[in-house]
């Protein structure tokens, strides 16, 4: 009896997995290099906020002694509605989106156009940042040189995850001047508002989404923004950047874009270093643009995509470069292959448990599954009555008393003298 009570205990357990087996729920690439991994928040106080008064208190909140920076685990609960764009100065921070939670701005003018900006400037650094579940939407394109709604200009140190973010007047997300050690994963980009016309920019279509380096001229950015972007997804209505690079080594991988009748998916800019792997394109979907041609000027780029396909068919491999850099692979920086380009539509574009904000997100807890109470694990459960003994151990062999977090290699003893051995992700 006691052994069939133990054994539906772990049955419990193991019924309760977060994620997804292509979801490693952790920051990784570029955001977990060695002495610049990112941790946010981690072990800090955690507070609730519905709107955007506490949230800017909560984000700048300083400790009793008054130092800057201490740890914060934010959970943003319903909607959030900013009236201005909020540019902040900070570090260790984590920010949650309860599940159904919106942060949103009405306003399509040039001032208050924009939502969340992390900056540093002037000795006042950010760093060390976690964006998780978030659903992030402005009022709409328009070409008003206004602002984005999510913006990080030298901030170290990111991890983007599982958020929605779309509909920018500017530009949905951006980062720049200096910003380094970049994950973003799981994300979907849309937008659902019809562009605005008549902006000053003269773009009538504005419905841009990524600009990864503010402009060719600032240089002070080359050797930086280093970004993996991971199982994102580009849905309708994103026109271009997707992303636009300048600059950094940027990791494309397992990406899907549905974005049909577009301009451009992925632009490749002046001394940008991107490989682009194992992604799957609409029919309709222009997959990439040269930003160093003679037009544009600065000709100095390199740009790799490969295992790609588009409406089921492989794409030809390209690989091209002007100037002198060498081209760059992320397995000199790193360990990350993602999966089988043919699973991407199935995987990313689930609408449950693939890109965007759909993550279960509970206070105290933090990410506990999916929103819908769904999971995209198929794990072998426990046979109670046909086991006599289970042993536990780690992917690497060393034996271990119960099932500790991540991957778990579980031998039972059946009552016929049979071993069975199942891998456990806990």
């Amino acid at each position: 009896m006691l052994l069939a009570a133990s054994m539906m205990l772990f049955v419990m357990v193991c019924a309760q997995q977060p994620l997804s087996v292509y979801d490693l729920n952790r920051p990784f690439g570029w955001a977990a290099q060695p002495g610049f991994e990112v941790t946010g928040g981690e072990g800090g106080e955690e507070v609730v906020v519905t709107t955007e008064a506490e949230l800017d208190a909560a984000i700048t909140k300083k400790s009793a002694s008054g130092e800057r920076d201490v740890p914060m685990i934010i959970y943003v609960k319903g909607e959030i509605e900013f009236k201005q764009m909020h540019t902040w100065h900070v570090k260790n921070k984590t920010i949650l989106g309860l599940p159904g939670s919106r942060i949103f701005s009405n306003d399509r003018t040039k001032k208050n156009s924009g939502i969340m900006k992390f900056s540093s400037g002037s000795g006042a650094d950010s760093e060390n940042i976690i964006l998780r579940n978030l659903t992030i939407q402005g009022a709409g394109a328009y070409d008003t040189d206004g602002d984005d709604a999510l913006l990080f200009q030298g901030v170290k140190r990111i991890w983007v995850d599982h958020c929605t973010i779309g509909d920018g007047v500017d530009s949905s997300f951006d980062c720049n001047h200096e910003s380094d050690y970049i994950c973003v994963s799981w994300c979907r980009f849309i937008y659902r508002i019809e562009p605005l016309a008549g902006g000053s920019g003269g773009a009538d279509d504005h419905r841009f989404c990524n600009t990864w380096g503010a402009s060719d001229k600032a240089t002070e950015s080359v050797g930086h923004l280093n970004t993996t972007f991971a199982n994102c997804w580009w849905d309708q209505g994103c026109m271009e950047r997707c992303p636009r690079v300048r600059f950094g080594k940027v990791h494309i991988v397992n990406c899907y874009y549905t974005n049909t009748g577009n301009h451009y998916s992925i632009g490749y800019g002046y001394k940008s270093n991107i490989y682009a792997e194992k992604c799957w394109f609409a029919d309709g979907v222009v997959l990439d643009k040269d930003y160093t041609d003679a037009k544009h000027g600065y000709p100095d780029y390199n740009y790799q995509l490969t295992g790609s396909m588009q409406a089921g068919t492989s794409v030809a491999d390209k690989k091209q470069d002007v100037g002198g850099a060498d081209y760059f692979n992320p397995d000199d920086y790193y360990s990350y292959e993602g999966f089988d380009v043919s699973l991407v539509p199935s995987v990313v574009g689930n609408g449950q448990t693939g890109a965007g904000a759909n993550l279960m997100v509970e206070v105290g807890r933090g990410v506990t599954g999916y929103a819908n109470g769904t999971t995209a694990i198929s794990t072998p459960a426990f046979d109670a009555a046909s086991s006599q003994s289970a042993s536990f151990f780690s992917p690497s062999g060393i034996q271990q008393t119960t099932l500790h977090p991540g991957l778990n290699i579980v031998r039972q003893q059946m009552d016929d003298g049979s071993l069975r051995t199942i891998k456990i992700i806990r």
